[in-house]
């Protein structure tokens, strides 16, 4: 898994904010098994909503620096169309949840320039996981935000 610069993070996800950040090989399936807690005490999920989705960038700039991959990220031409990431194995008393990666669902064909072998700047997308919790009692609704971003490179087999 490839190091990020801190100060590309926070382009994406400002000063605080928390980032799941990777490089993944064209056509890769992965998952993350996520965990909301408060401390050690497993934050319980019921009645939340949890929607996924990424958007492609224009990924530039690629510089492997002594601390970490550095870049610049835009917004990409023509504007694309978001996709939804598929949320699966989810328990709400323990807070848990897996976050499906799926790059093949994602529109990037193998022909796309940027997955050449000598790209220059690769495929990039950047989003966000979002959890909303609903008003209970005196609680007011609360929405959770965890930022992603995604590199994706080809293997020298595929193109």
């Amino acid at each position: 898994m490839a190091i990020f610069n801190q100060n590309t993070l926070t382009q994406v996800s400002g000063f605080s904010n928390p980032i799941i950040a990777g490089e993944l090989v064209y056509n890769q399936k992965t998952y993350w098994n996520l965990a909301f807690t408060n401390g050690t005490t497993p934050v319980d999920l019921t009645g939340a909503t949890i929607d996924a989705s990424i958007i492609r960038r224009e990924v530039s700039n690629i510089v492997d620096t002594r601390n970490g991959l550095s870049f610049d990220i835009a917004d990409y031409s023509p504007p694309p169309t978001p996709v939804s990431l598929t949320i699966s194995n989810r328990v709400d008393a323990t807070g848990s949840f897996t976050l499906i990666i799926n790059e093949a669902t994602w529109s990037v064909l193998s022909t796309d320039p940027e997955l050449d072998i000598n790209a220059t700047n690769c495929v990039g997308f950047s989003g966000r996981i979002k959890v909303s919790f609903p008003a209970i009692d005196v609680t007011p609704a609360d929405d959770s935000i965890i930022f992603l971003l995604f590199l994706v490179r080809s293997d020298g087999v595929v193109n």
